[in-house]
C-alpha cells in the first residue's frame, strides 16, 4: 500500500522545527493506525489518528493571530465612512486593541462559566473616545467589526481548531466583547452627562 514517490523527502515545519518526512514515513503511520484499528486496539489507533492532526485552541490561535486580525480589523474600519470621518491615526484608532485581546483570551482560558472580572481599560477606553469625539453609536460599529475580523480569523483557521469546543468558544468571545462594550459605552455616556452637568 506504498503510494509512488515513497521515497521523496518533503520538509515539513511543525511550528517550533522543520523536519524532513518521506511519503514511506506517512504511509508507515496511515497503515500503523489501520493495523491498530483492525485488531481492536481503537484507542490506540484513534490517539495515533490525532497526533497526525495537531488541534489547536482558539486562544491560542488568537494569541498568535493578534496583529493580522487587528490588521483586518483596521482595513474593515477603513471602510465605514461614520468612523473614518473621524480624524484618527491607525495607531490612535487600534491603540485598545491588544489589552482587549489580552482580556479576551484569558477569558477564553477561564472557561465559559467562569466568572468574568470587569475590564478597567474598557471604561478607560470610552472616556478616550468621548475626548476622540465618538458616539455610542461608532462604538458599537467598531465593536461590531471587531466581532467579525475575530471571527474571520477563526474561520481562516478553522482546520486547527477542536471543533467539539468551538461553539462555546464563540459564545465566549461574543460575551466578552459585548460585555467590554457596555463598561466603554457606559463610560463614554458617563462623560457626556458630567459635562452637561458641569
Amino acid at each position: 500500500m506504498i503510494f509512488p514517490g515513497s521515497c521523496s523527502a518533503h520538509s515539513v515545519n511543525t511550528g517550533n522545527f522543520t523536519t524532513n518526512v518521506t511519503i514511506r514515513d506517512i504511509n508507515r503511520s496511515i497503515l500503523n493506525i489501520f493495523r491498530k484499528l483492525r485488531h481492536g486496539t481503537l484507542l490506540e489507533g484513534l490517539a495515533d489518528i490525532m497526533i497526525l492532526k495537531k488541534v489547536t485552541s482558539v486562544a491560542d490561535i488568537l494569541e498568535r493571530e493578534v496583529q493580522p486580525t487587528i490588521k483586518e480589523w483596521l482595513r474593515r474600519v477603513n471602510l465605514v465612512p461614520e468612523l473614518t470621518s473621524i480624524p484618527l491615526s491607525d495607531a490612535d484608532r487600534t491603540d485598545h486593541l491588544p489589552k482587549l485581546f489580552q482580556d479576551l483570551i484569558y477569558r477564553l482560558r477561564l472557561g465559559y462559566a467562569a466568572h468574568r472580572p470587569v475590564s478597567q481599560a474598557a471604561a478607560a477606553h470610552g472616556e478616550i473616545r468621548y475626548s476622540q469625539g465618538y458616539s455610542a453609536a461608532t462604538l458599537v460599529e467598531e465593536s461590531r467589526i471587531l466581532q467579525v475580523a475575530t471571527f474571520n480569523t477563526l474561520h481562516l483557521h478553522h482546520s486547527e481548531l477542536n471543533q467539539d469546543r468551538m461553539l462555546l468558544d464563540i459564545m465566549v468571545i461574543a460575551d466578552e466583547a459585548d460585555a467590554q462594550l457596555t463598561e466603554t459605552v457606559r463610560s463614554l455616556t458617563g462623560m457626556k452627562l458630567a459635562k452637561g452637568a458641569a
